[in-house]
């Protein structure tokens, strides 16, 4: 019984409100973060195991990334890209229905200059119509 153990960080990132934290409770079977309508009730990182046979699975759920204005603010988007800089992969995680804001191009755009692996999420799609789904993938493969 010679199997190797496999080990992964992976970080859910994203504008507030994008799902993050529904996303980390659904993928853990668990409800480890809180989710509300409201923006920022993700203040820290809130960290989630996930086990597939020989793999674990660190899923980190960072507090939404916008434009700070006020210390706490700050500390907040400074916790979200501390765990994208700490993570083996990132998870972007886009609201179908917001779409391409300035807020997701310049988040894609930041991940993508550090050279990690990144899987784009796209959230929300039973609010949109099947065929706008296709170009808002398409505009965030380009960045």
């Amino acid at each position: 019984m010679n199997e190797t153990t496999r080990c992964g960080f992976i970080a859910i990132i994203g504008a507030p409100n994008a799902g993050k934290s529904t996303l980390l409770n659904r993928l853990t079977g668990a409800k480890l973060s809180i989710v509300t309508p409201k923006a920022q009730t993700t203040r820290a990182r809130v960290l989630g195991i996930l086990m597939r046979g020989t793999a674990q699975v660190l899923l980190v759920d960072t507090p939404g990334i916008f434009s700070p204005k006020r210390r706490l603010d700050r500390a907040m988007v400074a916790a979200a890209w501390g765990g994208a800089d700490e993570a083996d992969h990132a998870l972007l995680i886009v609201d179908s229905k917001s779409g391409m804001t300035k807020a997701v191009q310049d988040i894609a755009e930041r991940l993508g200059s550090t050279g990690r692996r990144i899987s784009l999420v796209l959230n929300k799609t039973d609010l949109v119509e099947r065929p706008n789904l296709l170009p808002l993938a398409e505009a965030l493969a380009k960045l």
